[in-house]
């Protein structure tokens, strides 16, 4: 059976600006699962500048737990815990930083400021990848494509020590339309994502997403990216037993 793992989505309840409560997580979930999706990461957001780390913990794992149960039974997409992890400096010297990874993986979700991205921002990109052990996948890296510093972020993708993740959403709407053409046809995308928030603001939009990647660029282009979904999915499992 094939199977598709969304990377990114905000679908625990009450925790940040995705899900409301249980009812939308579950809205969402069914949603998912018409598209096609089979497994999801719940990746809410961590911001170090403001998130004591023990206390997010706790609160996103008694989401994630009240979640699951909710789900039981009713034959809607397995659910994974990890974090949307917000840059912050020296995050590539950060130990604690593992905890924050996709289901006790080395998989950590990025997301970079909107601005400059500076030799400093790549430094610790580039230690996640060198010194902790961690594999980067930057968050919806259409965003910042205007930034200043950006070829060279594209130049590490190129090299194997970051990844790059996605939106669908930016596959089918205008304002990052031209950039997600660009960067599908330059190689340098590993994973479609929803990044869903809500029913109503950024609902699940996959399926147009990859029908849309396969009309323009072809059944190749959008194998691979169920296929590397699906590799992701077993490596998870495979750490976890």
């Amino acid at each position: 059976m094939n199977r598709f793992l969304d990377i990114h989505s905000h679908i625990l309840p009450g925790v940040d600006d995705g899900a409301r409560d249980i009812d939308e997580s579950l809205e969402l979930l069914k949603i998912m699962k018409s598209q096609g999706i089979t497994d999801v990461v719940a990746t809410p957001h961590f911001y170090a500048s403001y998130d004591n780390l023990e206390d997010h913990l706790e609160k996103i794992n008694s989401a994630y737990l009240n979640l699951v149960s909710a789900a039981d039974g009713l034959n809607l997409p397995n659910i994974y815990l990890g974090n949307e992890v917000f840059y912050f400096s020296g995050i590539g010297k950060s130990s604690d930083i593992k905890v924050l990874c996709i289901e006790n993986s080395p998989i950590l979700l990025l997301e970079l400021p909107v601005c400059e991205i500076s030799e400093s921002i790549l430094e610790d990109i580039n230690e996640l990848s060198i010194s902790l052990g961690i594999v980067p996948i930057i968050a919806h890296i259409e965003r910042y494509s205007h930034n200043r510093g950006f070829k060279k972020l594209l130049k590490m993708i190129e090299n194997g020590v970051a990844f790059a993740q996605l939106n669908a959403s930016s596959v089918l709407h205008s304002d990052f339309k031209k950039t997600a053409a660009r960067l599908i046809k330059g190689g340098y995308i590993s994973f479609i994502a929803t990044d869903t928030h809500s029913v109503d603001i950024r609902p699940p939009m996959l399926a147009d997403a990859l029908n849309e990647i396969s009309s323009k660029f072809g059944e190749d282009c959008k194998r691979l990216y169920t296929e590397n979904s699906q590799k992701l999915l077993e490596r998870l499992l495979a750490q976890n037993g």
